[in-house]
């Protein structure tokens, strides 16, 4: 199985928050879900955020969005993807 891990997190010291930012209606992380998943290669998408209290709204929105999501740490960024 082809898996895609798709790293988000809400504590960008750019732009915080701008992975669920409003784009044409949807938040930016389906827009990238979305992308992803039309690879006819890939067979699952994984959302992998951070363990902090800041990204459970990311949590959330794989919830709904009926996703797998893997929490981690915020400094291993690495481990977090290997971990998903």
């Amino acid at each position: 199985m082809i898996a895609a891990i798709i790293q988000a997190r809400m504590g960008s010291s750019r732009l915080p928050g701008k992975i669920l930012a409003n784009l044409v209606g949807k938040p930016l992380l389906h827009h990238v879900v979305q992308r992803v998943g039309a690879s006819s290669l890939v067979e699952d998408v994984i959302i992998a955020t951070t363990d902090q209290p800041q990204d459970d709204a990311i949590a959330e929105f794989s919830e709904r969005s009926g996703l797998k999501c893997f929490r981690g740490s915020e400094q291993d960024v690495l481990d977090r993807v290997y971990q998903a």
